[in-house]
């Protein structure tokens, strides 16, 4: 494919040149000037300098992933090395594709998954290098056989990746092939690694399935890669596939090409291709080669600009993994900011306000304090007890104080002593008076007025008040006398300054001991009042520092990413080499456990377990004409007719001939979107009757039924949707985009509205097929709201449109085609289901009573898909009631087998689809590979030719699929019919018998009947049938019991599709949304699953019913023939149930939840590779057990109660049938007896039904 030459290379680091040697001559580019030459000489020099600076850095703050990486791309930059990836959607051919390109068959290849790690392939001397997630890598020496690199390769649970180098012809050695597992991989390693090894391409193919290019999987994962600036081609593969009568290429092309403008894929370029029919007129696959020839010529301009994005993309991840270093620290900050709830925006200016009003209540409290203790100051030092006019008393006392004051001569000692006491007394009274008016008042007040401000006053605290005084005793005045000082002038004065700084002094201190309680209280009640705003305070304060230090953490972050931003930018004119060549061995150097390839077991990958398949052999052998059986049905009766006491059973005669006559089989089709269920149902009716469905969500129902005497053939019923089920429907795709409607009238304006919001941004699976159908539903309402609730009656040129164009199928309920065919005229109705993968509510319950009363069901899957979830989820609900039918009646089929390249690839791929629908609980399928696409040919008489088969393979199914309609439901129709025949027989002849016995027989047999009828009546009646109830309900609790454990079970397979590195990514979207995302999609998973368990509980109870009745019912035979020896009852056969309505609504999230999730969440890298998603995991498993509980019990007691009625109703059937029986038997017995019997008539008939006998 490419020109090349034996070229000898080394690296010159220093330089960054890579120096090629070819015969002695030196390329340095004929189409470059010198100019150009020497420029990107500077550049490239530049580049290895900057690519050296950040592994520097990067090494030096210990990120040594990401010095790998940068390591990498400086190996990269030497070495000119282009890396071309191819990815991928699982089995859409990307081994197949590098094959190819090799010529060497070097790595596995098949229609199912297989390549499980990331493979780097190259040109050079033979070796392999094999990279384990854990323990020591493994280096093959040569010689290396393809077969255990292929098997290294399929080995994803233990190998991370794996390099191989082999002297390729068709690759040059300056190119480098990488192959990666699917991209829809939701194993976190394999997602991780895919992504790991993308950093090192420059050119991306992306490789997608004819079938699958607009997958949400797919388009994702392009976008993904055009968001990071990666050069990326797209290859729609399989073109082969492209039927053009089926759809123009034109306007596939435009589907896909409508798709990628939706979501903002603007590929380099896209192909059609074809490994398989390689002349095939669409296939692009030369022009694939051409291109990377092309790629391969201009490396040297691709080269460093996939270097530079590259080196960016690693500086972000180098990012992560500081934000993921400091995570501990960041998570108690953030742990602290989540612990406050309902926090305000502005946390800072919040935590102000309410520290000043803190401040201020407590400045108050404090101020009101000492204000108290200021006014009381103010009263005492204001209040001038001791005036001038008092002067005088108060020399008056001190004279008399005096030592020589005498009064009188005549009993001058008496005298003088009631003197002093006089002007003693007379001082006090004037002093005490002044001091209640100007101290003790004031002081009162004072502190009256306080506690009434505080609310602290009542009647008590009065009383308190009221007894705070000074008395101004005797003691206290003279007290202050000083002796000697005298008692006029300087002396008075000083005196009553003391005595009136003590009265005042006093005062102040019964103040302040009166008060000391009522300011702690003070306090007390400070405190309580911003007990709560302290708290808030502290909170806030925490909350405060905890943003201040993530904000600075990210400044540090921030500096330090602009530190490596800035190298890019700058130039830089030399570096010391000797450390980086340092760092380059360190990083790119492993060490291997070194093997040669002969000394490997010959077997490496797993071997796959024989499964001992059940051969089952069907009896074809048909043991009753079905013609002949109907005639001696209807014989019989007709014979029987006008007897006594048979015309319970002439009745049932003839409703098992009706039966027979006018027996229909319904065949419920399920599969996949593009399974090609269509294409399979035209092949079994022989010509192209259902066309297809570009939108599978909106389906309808479509039934091909045999043609009738109302409904000749061609006659199409279309049911269009009432308005109750359209607005449904429209409520439930409008709630995607958080809009509510009450009725249709609402819907139109609502519409537009969020047509004109959302057309234009990028919408997940889920709302882009809402969108979808809304869009549909506005083109149609014009034209079809007139035709709501009606049956249209259509012709089949018509009836295409109902199905194929959108805007009129998603106002179809359902469609029923009488059709004549081969398929039709036996009896046998197809019902197309709308597919596992449906939104639309109403279909999960259609399609479980499909599953529950089809008479067969076929499942198709195609050759090439793996089985999606909405598949899995599907089979694993047919896997729980498969054994719970009376018999097998499910078949699975591998369409489009033409696709195989070989007989023992066509045989892998059965055995691939058998080991999965094993592990959903089907055991021991039917499993037919068919090719619709050449049966169709076969019966239209078409020749086509194959590399292998010579037939499409559908005879085989037909052949089998005939079989069991004809020896198992046929057949078991005739064996119920035949059984009731003879019945009837015997009973005549039993009845003729008795006509013949003589007179005395007959009167004790007539007296020996009406006592046994009484007695067996009786019997029946007063049967009990409370354990019935008991019975019934224990079961259905046992039932669901079990329902709960199961679920828990699949609980980490349901996290781990909702959480999964496919969805959870730091780019730049909101990553709340994100989780919150993720955790309603697992809320619904887990209770879809809960609701599904539900309805496959309803057949395991319906049958415990059924068993507990026949039970019943052979119990009351056995006791009949103990008394009668010669009743024979019929079992009545338990009618279908009313079908019990399983609650699909799910609970709903709560905010705190929601919360609680997002607090178990820092950072991608953390969740996925630090297993820190386990905790999450366990985390939401014990919150929502409780939930699962709550449903569970509610769905029990709905149950048991539904149930319980189910039964009433047919214990009280069974016994009114049963009843019935007697009386008709002992009537006909009575009657033999009693009236005279013409005998020679009697044998006449008997010898005549007989014959209907086997």
């Amino acid at each position: 494919m490419w020109e090349n030459t034996a070229t000898s290379s080394k690296i010159d680091l220093r330089s960054g040149e890579m120096i090629h040697t070819t015969k002695g001559t030196v390329e340095m580019g004929s189409n470059n000037s010198k100019q150009q030459i020497q420029q990107q000489v500077q550049e490239t020099s530049q580049l290895q300098i900057k690519l050296q600076l950040v592994l520097d850095k990067l090494h030096h703050r210990g990120d040594q992933k990401s010095a790998r990486k940068v390591a990498e791309l400086l190996h990269k930059h030497t070495t000119k090395e282009l890396s071309i990836a191819f990815c991928g959607h699982f089995s859409a051919g990307k081994s197949s594709f590098i094959n190819e390109i090799l010529e060497e068959a070097i790595l596995p290849a098949s229609p199912i998954p297989t390549s499980a790690n990331v493979v780097q392939i190259k040109n050079g001397e033979e070796l392999a290098h094999v990279h384990f997630f854990e323990g020591e890598s493994l280096e093959i020496l040569p010689p290396v056989s393809f077969e255990h690199v292929k098997a290294y390769c399929k080995n994803g649970d233990q190998v991370e990746a794996v390099e191989y180098q082999y002297p390729f012809e068709k690759l040059p050695s300056d190119m480098v092939i990488l192959d990666t597992p699917g991209v829809d991989s939701t194993d976190d390693a394999h997602r991780i690694s895919t992504e790991s090894a993308l950093h090192l391409a420059d050119v991306i193919f992306y490789v997608m399935d004819y079938n699958h290019v607009q997958s949400e999987v797919n388009l994702k994962f392009i976008k993904e890669l055009q968001d990071k600036e990666k050069k990326i081609y797209l290859i729609v593969n399989q073109i082969d596939k492209h039927r053009e009568e089926e759809i123009p290429f034109a306007t596939y092309n435009e589907r896909i090409m409508e798709s990628f403008g939706d979501w903002g894929i603007m590929p380099a370029s896209i192909y059609f291709t074809s490994l398989k029919e390689t002349s095939h007129p669409l296939n692009d696959l030369s022009i694939v080669k051409e291109t990377l020839q092309i790629l391969r010529q201009d490396k040297l301009d691709i080269l460093p600009k996939t270097i530079e994005r590259a080196l960016i993309q690693v500086m972000d991840e180098h990012k992560e993994w500081q934000l993921d270093q400091r995570a501990e620290e960041m998570e108690r900050h953030e742990h602290t900011i989540h612990s406050v709830e309902d926090l305000p925006k502005d946390v800072g200016e919040t935590l102000r306000v309410k520290k000043d009003k803190l401040t201020t209540i407590q400045t108050e409290t404090a101020e009101a304090k000492e204000d108290f203790i200021n006014q009381t100051k103010r009263i005492l030092e204001n209040a001038n007890i001791t005036p001038f006019e008092m002067r005088e008393l108060a020399e008056r006392y001190l004279e008399s104080q005096q030592k020589g004051f005498k009064v009188g001569l005549l009993f001058a000692g008496k005298k003088t002593q009631e003197e002093r006491e006089l002007r003693s007394a007379a001082f006090r009274s004037d002093l005490g008076e002044r001091v209640k008016t100007q101290v003790e008042k004031f002081i009162h007040e004072h502190i009256i007025t306080f506690l009434k401000d505080q609310n602290f006053y009542t009647p008590e605290t009065f009383d308190k008040v009221q007894e705070l005084t000074v008395p101004i005793s005797e003691e206290f005045v003279a007290s202050h006398v000083k002796p000697g000082a005298g008692h006029t002038g300087n002396a008075v004065l000083h005196y009553t300054k003391d005595l009136a700084h003590s009265i005042k002094l006093e005062y102040q201190k019964q103040v302040q001991r009166l008060m000391e309680d009522y300011f702690e209280r003070l306090q007390e009640q400070m405190q309580e009042s911003t007990k709560e705003l302290t708290v808030e305070v502290e909170k806030l304060e925490a909350v405060h520092h905890a943003q201040e230090a993530i904000t600075l953490l990210h400044m540090k972050l921030e500096q330090q990413y602009e530190e490596l931003n800035s190298i890019l930018v700058k130039t830089v004119e030399t570096l010391d080499q000797t450390e980086t060549e340092n760092l380059i061995t360190k990083y790119l150097n492993r060490s291997y456990k070194k093997v040669r390839g002969d000394e490997l077991p010959s077997s490496i990958s797993k071997q796959k377990e024989d499964v001992q398949k059940q051969e089952g052999t069907q009896d074809t052998f048909k043991q009753n004409d079905p013609a002949k059986l109907v005639k001696g049905l209807h014989e019989t009766a007709s014979s029987l007719k006008g007897i006594n006491g048979f015309q319970t059973i002439v009745d049932d005669l003839k409703k098992r001939a009706g039966k027979i006559e006018n027996q229909t089989f319904t065949v419920a089709l399920f599969g996949a979107f593009s399974a090609g269920k269509s294409s399979l149902a035209n092949a079994l009716f022989g010509e192209k009757v259902l066309p297809v469905s570009p939108n599978p969500t909106t389906a309808s129902i479509n039934k091909i039924s045999p043609v009738t005497k109302d409904h000749p053939h061609g006659t199409v019923c279309v049911q269009m949707k009432t308005t109750e089920q359209l607005v449904q429907d429209v409520k439930q795709a409008l709630q995607i985009f958080n809009m509510e409607i009450l009725g249709l009238e609402e819907a139109v304006p609502a519409i537009k509205s969020m047509i004109s919001k959302n057309e234009h941004l990028e919408l997940d699976a889920n709302k882009k097929t809402h969108f979808h159908f809304l869009k549909a539903f506005l083109t149609g309402w014009e034209e079809m709201k007139t035709k709501l609730g009606t049956l249209q009656q259509v012709t089949l040129d018509e009836f295409e449109g109902y199905v194929a164009q959108e805007e009129k199928s998603c106002f179809v309920e359902w469609i029923e085609v009488f059709y004549d065919c081969p398929f039709t005229r036996q009896g046998l109705t197809l019902v197309d289901t709308p597919g596992a993968d449906s939104i639309n509510a109403r279909h999960t319950d259609v399609s479980f009573d499909y599953i529950k009363n089809a008479d067969a069901i076929l499942f198709v899957t195609y050759y090439q898909h793996a089985f999606s979830k909405a598949d899995r989820e599907f089979l694993i609900q047919l896997g729980r009631v498969k054994d719970a039918f009376a018999m097998d009646k499910m078949f699975f089929l591998v369409n489009a087998a033409d696709l195989a390249n070989n007989e023992e690839e066509l045989e892998l791929v059965c055995d691939y689809v058998e080991d999965q629908l094993t592990a959903y609980g089907i055991r021991h399928p039917r499993l037919y590979p068919v090719s619709s696409l050449l049966a169709l040919k076969e019966k239209e008489n078409r020749p086509f030719e194959h590399p292998f088969l010579e037939c499409s393979l559908m005879n085989d199914f037909e052949h089998a699929f005939s079989d069991f309609i004809q020896s198992d439901l046929v057949e078991m129709s005739l064996h119920a019919a035949q059984t009731d025949l003879n019945r009837a027989v015997a009973l005549f002849e039993h009845f003729v018998q008795q006509a013949k016995l003589g007179s005395e027989e007959k009167e004790k047999l007539q007296l020996q009947y009406s006592t046994n009828k009484v007695k067996l009546a009786g019997y029946i009646e007063g049967y009990a049938t409370e354990s019935f109830y008991t019975l019934l309900e224990q079961e259905v609790n046992e039932l669901v019991y079990y329902i709960k454990q199961r679920t828990l079970l699949r609980f980490s397979d349901f996290f781990k599709e909702s959480f999964n590195p496919a969805v959870i990514r730091e780019d730049g979207r909101n990553m709340k949304e994100q989780l919150i995302r993720c955790l309603h999609e697992l809320v619904t998973d887990i209770f879809h699953n809960l609701s599904q368990e539900v309805r496959a509980t309803t057949v395991r109870t319906e049958n415990f019913i059924r068993k507990s009745l026949n039970s019943w019912q052979k119990e009351l035979e056995v006791e009949a023939h103990k008394v009668e020896s010669q009743l024979s009852l019929r079992i009545l056969e338990a009618e279908e149930f009313t079908p019990f309505k399983v609650e699909s609504s799910f609970p709903s999230i709560s905010t705190k939840l929601e919360k609680q999730t997002l607090g178990h969440y820092r950072n991608s890298k953390a969740f996925f590779e630090k297993n820190e998603k386990q905790k999450m995991a366990q985390f939401l498993e014990d919150q929502l057990s409780p939930l699962m509980d709550s449903y569970l019990k509610e769905s029990s007691q709905e149950l048991t109660h539904h149930y319980k009625v189910e039964l009433e109703n047919s214990l009280d059937e069974v016994k009114k049938y049963i009843l019935r029986q007697l009386e008709d038997y002992y009537e006909g017995m009575q009657s033999a007896l009693e009236q005279e019997q013409d005998i020679p008539q009697l044998e006449r008939v008997l010898q005549q039904i007989q014959q209907n006998k086997n």
